[in-house]
């Protein structure tokens, strides 16, 4: 565990494994659970985990999560709130195949709002490893035939995936600004913020649209949410961030369909094709051409 919190890629490929399942849930279940029920849920779930692993922590952090709580207010805002609520909105009228292919914006995002924001600088290199990686996730999500973009059709659930991408893109650029305390009481912060955010919305759609199911696919669905794609995914990413930075980091976006292709081999059946390997190989060589360092 030591070597893993202080490997900022390995970390990164953590984060990308845990989060392949999310667009899948959200795309399968989005017939069976609402959407805000779901966002609602999974953040409920997941804070006793977060205070109870940040419970040593939180008297020392304490004084400066009370005076830096504008920041964490923002950051709670952009994540617990935003973008997994936006994302499952969005995802009950378009399809995991758009969510994917959308959300491969965020490293250009990413590294476009750090120069504008806090003159980060672009170098070529990072250009040309975003430009390759992008290419492969193209591949993979047109099956090796770019002909099939032309088939593709956008509707209001893919603005609602490019809000939520610009979202994440904010909360890691302002992620580095954070007060310097523990990662489990920055979440047991943030989560704490966001939950009585979303509650107001969750209340609306109980009431006017339809409840949360107590079944099956809803205690499931949201155990991985939060166990997985929240308590696992998002402590690996926010290391990420403070490891290699936010241009870095954001790369993870690249790895999301790798993984959520190796488990629909694994879990669903489906045959591995040569166009996978290819996109495989162009988005790793994006990623090391973005992130090697010049000898």
């Amino acid at each position: 565990m030591r070597w893993l919190v202080n490997h900022g890629y390995a970390l990164m490929v953590l984060t990308a494994v845990a989060w392949s399942g999310n667009t899948i849930i959200g795309r399968g279940l989005n017939d069976v659970l609402p959407p805000l029920g779901l966002a609602f849920w999974r953040w409920f779930a997941v804070l006793p985990l977060f205070l109870i692993l940040a419970w040593p922590h939180l008297r020392q952090d304490m004084p400066l999560i009370l005076r830096h709580w504008k920041i964490l207010f923002v950051l709670s805002a952009l994540s617990v709130s935003l973008y997994n609520s936006i994302i499952y909105i969005a995802l009950t009228s378009t399809t995991a195949i758009n969510a994917f292919l959308i959300n491969t914006s965020r490293p250009i995002i990413i590294v476009m709002l750090s120069f504008a924001i806090f003159s980060e600088r672009i170098t070529l290199r990072q250009i040309a490893g975003l430009l390759v990686g992008l290419l492969g996730t193209a591949v993979i999500i047109t099956r090796g035939d770019l002909a099939v973009l032309r088939t593709l059709s956008f509707n209001i659930g893919d603005i609602w995936v490019l809000v939520a991408t610009i979202a994440w893109a904010f909360y890691t650029v302002l992620l580095p600004k954070k007060p310097k305390i523990h990662a489990t009481s920055f979440m047991a912060a943030t989560v704490t913020m966001g939950i009585p955010l979303l509650l107001p919305f969750y209340l609306w759609e109980t009431i006017t649209v339809k409840p949360m199911p107590l079944i099956f696919e809803s205690i499931w669905g949201v155990a991985y949410l939060a166990l997985i794609a929240t308590g696992i995914a998002y402590l690996s990413y926010n290391r990420t961030v403070e490891l290699l930075g936010a241009n870095k980091a954001g790369l993870t976006s690249y790895l999301l369909p790798i993984f959520g292709t190796i488990l629909a081999i694994i879990v669903l059946g489906e045959e591995p094709r040569y166009f996978h390997g290819v996109g495989f190989a162009l988005i790793l060589a994006g990623i090391f051409v973005a992130t090697r360092r010049k000898t």
